[in-house]
Formats: C-alpha cells, sequence, structure tokens
C-alpha cells in the first residue's frame, strides 16, 4: 500500500510540473535540493562568476576538456564560468523525478552524446538569468513536445546555450566521459525539425 502511495504522488508531482506555466510562481518542492542543486539551477553564491556572453563550442570540443579532480558546490573552473552555445541533435528527451527535462545531444560529425538539462520551473527563486532560462523551456515544450517521464525520441537540430557543469555521475544515458554537461539551458531554439526545416 505504501509503494501505490508513493507511485501515486511521484505521478501527480510529475504531471503539476509538465502542466504548470514555465512562469509559475510556486514554493519550491521536495524535488528542490541536493549537494549540487544550486549550481545546477544558476543559483548558487559563485553565479554571478559566470561570464554571460556565449562562447561558441562543440560537443568535441567539451569532451576533451579535463575535469576537476573534486567537484564542489562552487564554480572552481573556466567551463563552470562560462556560457556556452552550440549545435547538435537532440536524440531523445524526458522530465526527470526531480522535474528537470534532460535533452540527450548528438554530435553527428563525431559520434559523442553529451546531455544538458532545463531546470524545473519551481526551483528558480534566487536563480540568476531566471527569465532566460523559463524562456529556453517554454520554447522547447512550445515547439518540440510537452516531456513525459518516458524518453521520446526526437532526432531535431538545435542551437542552444547553457552554463557549463561537472556531473560526478557518468553511467547516465548520453553521459561524457568526463561527465561535462550545459546545466542549465539558458537559450533553446530549433534549427531543424519540430516543425521547422532547414
Amino acid at each position: 500500500m505504501k509503494r501505490l502511495t508513493f507511485v501515486a504522488a511521484l505521478a501527480a508531482g510529475l504531471a503539476v510540473v509538465a502542466a504548470s506555466p514555465a512562469g509559475a510562481a510556486q514554493a519550491p518542492g521536495t524535488w528542490c535540493g541536493g549537494t549540487l542543486w544550486k549550481l545546477m539551477t544558476l543559483s548558487d553564491a559563485t553565479r554571478w562568476t559566470v561570464y554571460p556572453t556565449p562562447i561558441r563550442t562543440s560537443i568535441p570540443a567539451i569532451a576533451n576538456l579535463t575535469p576537476p579532480r573534486r567537484i564542489v558546490a562552487s564554480r572552481t573552473t573556466a567551463f563552470q564560468q562560462q556560457v556556452w552555445a552550440l549545435t547538435a541533435v537532440v536524440e531523445r528527451y524526458r522530465v526527470q523525478s526531480n522535474g528537470e527535462i534532460a535533452l540527450e545531444l548528438y554530435d553527428v560529425p563525431s559520434s559523442l552524446y553529451m546531455n544538458a538539462y532545463m531546470p524545473n520551473p519551481h526551483c528558480l527563486a534566487k536563480a540568476s538569468r531566471r527569465s532566460q532560462i523559463l524562456a529556453a523551456r517554454t520554447a522547447f515544450t512550445r515547439d518540440c513536445g510537452r516531456a513525459t517521464a518516458a524518453w521520446q525520441t526526437l532526432g531535431a537540430t538545435v542551437r542552444l546555450e547553457g552554463v557549463g557543469f561537472w556531473n560526478p555521475v557518468k553511467t547516465t544515458l548520453g553521459a561524457l566521459g568526463n561527465g561535462a554537461e550545459l546545466r542549465p539551458v539558458t537559450f533553446f531554439e530549433p534549427l531543424q525539425g519540430c516543425g521547422r526545416f532547414g
């Protein structure tokens, strides 16, 4: 019985995240938290060190970066202190249990995968560039479809921007070997697919 109650509560929580307007002002839910949560939402104390003008890069270039020996809850590397812009294919996507939209990116020439994330709108009360983060998520769900808990394939070529993030977990689907991600995504635009034709 307890398991059924938990599953029902989790499903209800995901439905709220998926159905709520991107800019809805509500108190953070239980999904907002964790050791690196503030880094993931650009809400950390060192968020003001992030240089806002995007630098053009690629998944192969990011894959060649050396991760820090220790990943802590502050921005200790140049990768974490910069907004990066790249063009890639969104291979698949889903909404996670914490309300983030996970994007599995694919670089065609190198056959490399990389992950990028759009935060839960309810976890951005103190986020820097909050309006940009919300606009990126709104653009994705409007143009490419509502995310569900199950992975959905997409295959759209997009341009996106996001802040560098080192994930200590490198075993998730689409993860780069060095743990580099774009998190949070601050800009999203479909170039081909999602109703656009290049």
